[in-house]
């Protein structure tokens, strides 16, 4: 049975039999299964666990940030950097795969190779301790493993439009992204209760890097139901015995035809550059949530787990939901109002701000006056990961960081340490005594709002919103993820569904190598910007201006002429069957 009349292709003129629509079924099955595979990585390697992790790493080595070449880099832009060089690899590289591909059966066998690369580097990454410098090994096995990721789900979309008609596309894209969230959200579950179980133990290190490893089995286990169940797509005018050289040629001749004829593709092209916009925004604000988070915000690993778990399956409802409005108004209207959502939800969390303590239970440092004439210390931070900090501190208040009961001499110098120590994160409130009411805030505390350009609008969400609320940062963090995962499952599936409409089947994967191209260039461009601007200004600063690229996708997608680019993409199917 050929591959068209397997995949009920919509070119053939025969009449699918019903063993067919079983067997296609079962590929569709197949290849959602891909996307419960795979987005264990995105969920638990590349948002929630790695850069946390990775952050804490480079804290250790390097303090908050480390200056080279007269730039300072904190964890988190170092972070993004990875992933901005890993992606490009994957940019630049599979437009050339993806036209070869077209011309011989070897998709599968791209994201086999793709899959075992992601998912053995993965596995690998649990060997940094082992290594002289932890935070290189793991930001290089993540590199590698992300290369893989990114480059297979070029090959993992190609497979889309053969998948079902016209009418199907954005019900099995939207039906493959609830499956990816769904699986990297049970898998992201697990690991929240492991790290939650042994956070307070000297195991905490050995659990995180289990959870990592984990990952990379789970892709590459639940991978094979697809490489067993979607088959090969056969192709009408392959090129037999294909050496290097050949293929190379190829692909090059065939590249440079497809940009002469650009004019020809000028929809594609246009919502291509909307999907480079607005992609780019949505990419980059996940990708840098995770260390944005604990660097800016003060997250906590767990709260941060948490808040992408409840993404995750809130995701994958809205999905769904948003296949059937897709259904109702269209694909193109439906993408437009996950946009506006999107520009909203990221308004509101360049506005999240840790709340002012108020009362004594809100200080870090809680002191009370006794009837002995002594100060107790009720409560007392934990020092941060950061050991460069750590040391400092302890070098600053020598051995009252031990002590339970201090002198009024001795509670003087740990006050005058929180207000005058460079980098202080620590609050004090003092109770009693002729120190009562006396309160002091580090100027690098949480709920510190320093000096930024936009730091006018957190203050005002803090006033007006967040402490009228009594909504803590992990609660408004928690909020985020709610408001995140209704638009996000709406935006990636029917962005790719919308594409495929308006891709001729004849050349799936030379097209979806260009729609991988423009994902990682997105993917490569907004690190960067964000990067640049947080070396600059700082995070918030550099958020906003990721948003600005999201409503300018906007306003490009409302220019599209979907119809029309689906004409073109008919006809040009059409004339590679006759050629």
């Amino acid at each position: 049975m050929s591959f068209f009349g397997f995949y009920k292709n919509r070119l053939k003129d025969n009449q699918v039999g019903q063993n067919s629509d079983m067997d296609l079924k079962r590929a569709v099955q197949g290849w959602c299964m891909y996307d419960w595979a795979n987005s264990a990585f995105s969920t638990s390697v590349t948002t929630a666990i790695m850069p946390v992790y990775f952050v804490v790493l480079f804290q250790n080595a390097f303090g908050n940030d480390v200056s080279f070449l007269n730039f300072e880099f904190t964890g988190s832009s170092t972070w993004s950097l990875a992933v901005a060089i890993s992606t490009a690899i994957v940019a630049f590289s599979s437009p050339v795969l993806g036209t070869i591909a077209d011309r011989t059966q070897i998709k599968k066998t791209l994201l086999f190779i793709y899959t075992l690369t992601g998912s053995l580097f993965t596995i690998m990454s649990f060997f940094s301790v082992f290594s002289g410098a932890e935070w290189a090994w793991i930001l290089g096995c993540f590199m590698i493993a992300n290369i893989g990721f990114a480059g297979g789900f070029v090959f993992y979309n190609s497979f889309l439009p053969y998948l079902g008609n016209d009418d199907e596309l954005d019900r099995i894209s939207s039906r493959g992204y609830a499956y990816g969230y769904v699986g990297g959200g049970l898998l992201l579950a697990i690991h929240l209760g492991a790290i939650q179980f042994f956070s307070d133990s000297n195991h905490l290190d050995l659990v995180t890097r289990i959870c990592i490893t984990s990952v990379g089995i789970w892709w590459f286990g639940w991978a094979i139901w697809t490489f067993k169940t979607v088959p090969e797509p056969q192709i009408s005018n392959p090129v037999s015995d294909l050496t290097l050289s050949t293929s190379i040629k190829i692909a090059f001749n065939t590249l440079s035809k497809t940009f002469n004829e650009l004019t020809k593709f000028k929809i594609l092209l246009m919502y291509l550059i909307a999907y480079l916009l607005f992609n780019d925004g949505i990419q980059t604000v996940l990708t840098v949530a995770g260390a944005f988070g604990p660097d800016t915000l003060g997250i906590s690993l767990i709260s941060n787990m948490a808040t992408i778990l409840i993404v995750q399956f809130v995701a994958a409802i809205g999905a769904i939901l948003f296949s059937k409005l897709a259904s109702l108004i269209g694909a193109k209207q439906s993408l437009s109002i996950t946009l506006l959502g999107w520009v909203i939800v990221i308004a509101l969390a360049v506005g999240f701000a840790p709340l002012s303590p108020e009362s004594h239970h809100d200080y870090d440092y809680q002191i009370e006056y006794s009837k002995t004439g002594q100060y107790e210390i009720s409560t007392k931070p934990e020092l941060p990961e950061d050991q460069h900090f750590s040391i400092k501190w302890k070098d600053s208040v020598g051995d009252l960081i031990d002590k339970d009961y201090l002198s009024r001499s001795q509670v003087m110098e740990l006050l005058t340490a929180i207000r005058e120590f460079e980098g202080s994160k620590f609050s004090i409130s003092i109770i009693g005594g002729d120190l009562d009411e006396t309160k002091a805030v580090g100027i690098n505390h949480r709920s510190v709002l320093q000096a930024g350009q936009i730091d006018w609008w957190p203050r005002a969400l803090r006033n007006y919103i967040w402490e009228p609320l009594k909504l803590a940062v992990d609660t408004q963090w928690l909020i985020l993820g709610i408001m995140v995962g209704t638009v996000l499952g709406g935006s990636q599936a029917l962005a790719r569904s919308l594409f495929a409409n308006m891709t001729p089947e004849s050349r799936s994967a030379e097209f979806f190598s260009f729609f991988g191209f423009v994902g990682r260039a997105s993917a490569v461009f907004g690190p960067m910007v964000y990067l640049v601007f947080t070396g600059i200004f700082d995070t918030r600063v550099a958020i906003l201006i990721i948003l600005c690229l999201i409503i300018a996708g906007y306003l490009l997608l409302r220019t599209i002429d979907v119809e029309q680019g689906r004409a073109v993409a008919l006809e040009e199917d059409r004339l590679f069957k006759n050629s």
